[in-house]
């Protein structure tokens, strides 16, 4: 096989690997201080929707992500279940009755609420999921990955969530990190990464879009060119760290000498 076609062959690869499946290492977390909600994970899918297509956040609610043979109507229906005010865990076991195909086995979902300060956390892993698969969850947050070269992914991720210091945004940037290695998404060990693309984004209580690419911060990079093989989780953390911190909150009414 020639260079270039070797290298025709990865992007290829990288593109298409089981783009079905969306196996995924991921986390969810909330800060009840400053009522920020995140989202953060990689894929082995090199394509601009490969990992965020599941991240969603409910603003001024929780986040959810649903991964394993993603399925939008599953997302949208988990949404529609935190709007409605469910827990996370009746949204899990909202999913698992109401699935779109009627079989849960091969899913995977985690979610977390404020819940006015007091968060909640959830998460669910069907027994068909490729191994290796876990899921974790706190207080204030949820792990969970599938097709994994081990569970230390996940497990190495909450340590790393648990230990950093900094913003929700810097913890959830350190979890991404420490969940990164070579195949972290085991379809991707042959070409000596840990996945294809990766994203972290984080929402304020003042946000009011949460579309992808609407929130203070909003980072999706993923491998678009077979000669340029790269490193994802290492490349979100040289944008985020060009960035400027996030803008806390301000209130729309100004007070001038005592007086609104």
């Amino acid at each position: 096989m020639t260079l270039h076609s070797k290298r025709t062959f990865i992007f290829i690869t990288l593109t298409l690997l089981s783009k079905a499946s969306f196996a995924t290492f991921s986390i969810v977390a909330v800060d009840p201080v400053t009522g920020e909600i995140g989202s953060a994970g990689a894929t082995c899918i090199g394509a601009e929707d490969g990992a965020i297509v599941i991240s969603d956040i409910v603003l001024g609610t929780g986040a959810i992500h649903t991964q394993s043979f993603y399925s939008p109507t599953n997302q949208n229906n988990a949404r529609d279940r935190m709007e409605a005010g469910d827990t996370p865990q009746q949204i899990m076991d909202w999913l698992f009755i109401n699935d779109v195909d009627n079989d849960s086995s091969d899913r995977q979902y985690i979610a977390v609420d404020l819940n006015n300060g007091s968060p909640r956390s959830a998460g669910f892993t069907g027994p068909a999921c490729f191994t290796e698969f876990i899921d974790v969850s706190g207080p204030n947050y949820a792990i969970a990955g599938n097709i994994l070269i081990s569970e230390s992914v996940v497990t190495d991720m909450e340590t790393a969530f648990l230990n950093a210091q900094g913003s929700l945004s810097d913890r959830l940037m350190a979890a991404l990190q420490a969940a990164k290695r070579v195949g972290a998404d085991s379809r991707c060990a042959s070409f000596d990464i840990s996945s294809a693309s990766a994203f972290i984004r984080v929402a304020r209580p003042c946000d009011k879009n949460s579309d992808v690419g609407n929130l203070p911060l909003d980072l999706n990079v993923w491998i678009s060119d077979g000669n340029n093989i790269f490193e994802p989780i290492d490349e979100l953390q040289i944008q985020y760290d060009n960035l400027p911190p996030i803008e806390s909150c301000v209130s729309d009414v100004i007070f001038v000498n005592g007086f609104e």
